[in-house]
């Protein structure tokens, strides 16, 4: 994992693609970039750091960037190299109101003192302890600042360090959450700042999948292959923060080795593990989660019209989950739980949040979402009353996690917008009509229909939409031919191979249709053996 040495808090203006949510949490100040070995030498062991010389380490990130797992990694490389340290392992929110001093010399020393046969920690012990900190010998590794039951923890660990100047002699590296270390008046503005970088694709994210499944090396590549098809751009973006590969692997490794068959069906199967992941750090009612998840949508839903969709102003945010000063809010929940983070601050020095990824927050939509209209009021003689979201870019991979959404009481409602779509008539006349079956706007939602079947699987006309497109491909004019290309290419794929490979070696057909079609099985049918073989 690399770290990057912080200048400032981050302020980003502009927004991102949903391809590349990651580049959200992305450093726009940082000083330097450290590998983890130069960071361990340089930082920890040379005492390379400009407000520090290396006493006072923080390590920031968002949920599930690895920060535990590094402290860890440090843990046994400073037991390794360093001589005579005493490396103590705090995780914060085992403190719950105890002073982390008391801690140390009542708690830690005492289970110390149960090892060597004793009931408790003599005085005796207790001074070697202290001679040790004098020495300068020991290492606190603090883990999940933003765990601490304080309402300000950063301030409630400077207090106390403060106050225990026994404590803050030693060599001191904490680990916390962006949010908690962004979103107010850092009170350890003594610490040197790094902060943890996503895995890169597809080196770091392929070298830590082969690494998972080493004992079952043909599965690990397996989902190596399946991660590069075209269409899982979000997958790979997803998957650079290392909880999130994790728990891919880990499903995959629990299942059938296969990716699920919708988008929806993945980021649900995310957002159940994530939950479980945080059940154990911040326990919260079926309830409140029930509620949280709702307005997580409503806002997702609001934002996604907002010029800035993924960039979430303080007040946007206020307007749907509260303020995050209040400890009992909605807001407040969901930055504990992770799905919400601050990604720097505005021109007015007001938290900028983001939901965990672009990806959820597009699928946080899609959930509360309860009608087909919503994306489709079409008024043929009056279309400035209508609502025409299918045409609008920014809505399309809410639209397809729509469809993809298992919800029985949903099924007949997806089944008519897709029957919308394919027959959508957008009223600009009949013109040139001996050239093209249809009007602009009814070859995109049709397009549109195209990529919708790969969500919804039940709909009953999907082979006649594949059909269509493969036949557009072959004889629309020049303009449609692309666009038919590229639809044919996000369509269900298997559908859409089965189709060309009818048309390859279809009797009736002439040798140039013959060779567009063996063009377009090549770019769709990559690794599938049925048309490999045609």
């Amino acid at each position: 994992m690399e770290l990057v040495e912080r200048k400032k808090q981050s302020k980003r203006q502009g927004d991102i693609s949903p391809e590349q949510g990651s580049e959200l949490y992305k450093e726009t100040e940082i000083t330097k970039t450290f590998e983890h070995d130069v960071f361990l030498e340089e930082v920890l062991k040379q005492k390379n750091t400009p407000k520090s010389q290396g006493k006072r380490i923080a390590i920031i990130g968002e949920p599930g960037a690895g920060k535990t797992t590094l402290l860890q990694q440090i843990a046994d490389w400073v037991s390794r190299e360093i001589d005579q340290s005493i490396v103590i392992w705090v995780s914060l929110a085992d403190l719950r109101d105890k002073e982390l001093k008391f801690y140390l010399f009542e708690t830690w020393l005492t289970q110390v003192a149960e090892k060597t046969g004793k009931a408790e920690a003599t005085k005796q012990l207790k001074d070697d302890f202290v001679a040790l900190f004098n020495q300068n010998n020991v290492w606190l590794l603090l883990d999940g600042l933003d765990e601490m039951s304080a309402s300000n923890p950063l301030t409630e660990i400077a207090r106390q360090f403060r106050e225990a100047g026994l404590v803050y002699q030693a060599r001191i590296v904490l680990t916390c959450r962006v949010n908690l270390w962004d979103g107010s008046s850092n009170a350890l503005d003594d610490f040197d700042t790094y902060r943890s970088l996503d895995f890169s694709y597809p080196q770091q994210v392929e070298k830590f999948i082969h690494k998972w499944f080493a004992a079952i090396p043909e599965r690990g590549k397996k989902l190596c292959t399946d991660l590069k098809e075209s269409g899982k751009e979000r997958i790979q973006d997803l998957v650079k923060n290392p909880l999130r590969l994790t728990l891919l692997c880990f499903n995959w490794q629990s299942g059938d080795g296969k990716l699920p068959d919708t988008q929806a069906g993945l980021y649900q199967q995310f957002v159940d593990d994530f939950d479980k992941w945080k059940k154990a750090e911040f326990a919260t009612t079926p309830d409140q989660r029930q509620q949280l998840n709702v307005k997580l949508g409503k806002l997702a839903q609001a934002a996604i019209d907002e010029a800035t969709r993924f960039r979430l102003r303080q007040d946007f945010v206020k307007n749907f989950l509260g303020d995050a000063e209040d400890e009992n809010s909605l807001l407040k929940l969901a930055l504990n739980r992770g799905w919400l983070n601050c990604v720097g601050i505005d021109t007015n020095r007001k938290p900028v949040y983001a939901f965990f990824h672009a990806s959820f927050q597009e699928y946080f939509a899609a959930k509360a979402i309860d009608n087909w209209d919503f994306f489709l009021k079409h008024f043929p003689k009056n279309p400035s009353q209508g609502t025409y979201r299918i045409f609008e870019p920014q809505w399309k991979q809410t639209i397809l996690l729509w469809l993809g959404r298992e919800e029985e009481n949903l099924k007949q409602q997806q089944q008519q917008f897709i029957d919308a779509l394919v027959n959508f008539q957008d009223g600009c006349g009949k013109w040139n009509r001996e050239n093209l079956d249809k009007g602009f706007y009814e070859y995109r939602a049709y397009f549109l229909a195209a990529a919708g079947i790969t969500e919804f699987k039940g709909y009953s006309r999907a082979d006649e939409i594949v059909a269509q497109i493969v036949k557009w491909t072959i004889d629309g004019l020049s303009s449609i031919k692309q666009e038919a290309r590229s639809a044919l290419q996000q369509t269900d794929r298997i559908k859409a191979i089965a189709a060309l490979v009818q048309l390859l070696q279809s009797t009736t057909v002439n040798d140039d249709t013959r060779r567009q079609a063996a063009n377009s099985l090549g770019q769709i049918g990559t690794g599938n053996e049925f048309a490999i073989a045609a």
